[in-house]
């Protein structure tokens, strides 16, 4: 249960930068109606209708969420230093400059931003489905998730004599010996456990 819910939360936090930009895009494209509806719903207690207004909100929302959610879960998962496993590294390499689909997929709502009879309902749908496609490609992966990026997780990859792991860690690993133990949060991803 405990992986199906680490699994659920990295495979969703890994569509969040694409929600960001749903989000700003939103608001970019249609700025002023966006605060009137806001300003109209403060002053007159009017409640909003607008399907962009609601969407735009979700979308920034879900992205706080899945932010602060991904923070707590690691801090959590750092506490639990007596599950931790004890590992002989043989060799590691940084993968954490393996992020370039991720940005791809945050970057491709931006290009609509030139579009000016895009209905932003069909963006919405189309950002929907394509979250859609990488949570379901990244569910049994690896993927590089952008958010323990921002919060400092540097992504390694580390081989072992009988395995091969792929750990975060908030500190920069600069030797080899500075990885001994690590705590699993997925099946694919552990947590390096810093020694106090």
């Amino acid at each position: 249960m405990a992986s199906f819910i680490s699994k659920f939360l990295l495979t969703t936090t890994v569509t969040t930068p694409t929600f960001l930009s749903l989000g700003l895009i939103g608001v970019i494209k249609d700025s002023e109606n966006y605060f009137l509806v806001w300003n109209d719903m403060l002053t007159n207690a009017k409640i909003p209708t607008s399907f962009e207004w609601y969407s735009i909100n979700i979308s920034f929302v879900f992205m706080l969420i899945c932010f602060i959610g991904i923070k707590i879960f690691l801090c959590q998962k750092e506490k639990k230093r007596k599950e931790g496993k004890t590992i002989k590294v043989q060799s590691y390499s940084n993968l954490s400059q393996n992020s370039a689909d991720q940005v791809m997929s945050s970057i491709i709502p931006w290009l609509t931003i030139f579009a000016d009879s895009l209905d932003f309902m069909v963006l919405f749908v189309c950002v929907i489905l394509q979250c859609c496609f990488i949570a379901v490609a990244s569910y049994n992966n690896t993927n590089y998730n952008l958010l323990c990026s921002i919060w400092g997780y540097r992504y390694y990859e580390v081989y072992t004599e009988e395995n091969t792991y792929i750990l975060i860690s908030k500190r920069c690993i600069r030797n080899k010996n500075q990885i001994k133990k690590f705590v699993e949060v997925t099946d694919y991803i552990g947590l390096i456990i810093n020694e106090k």
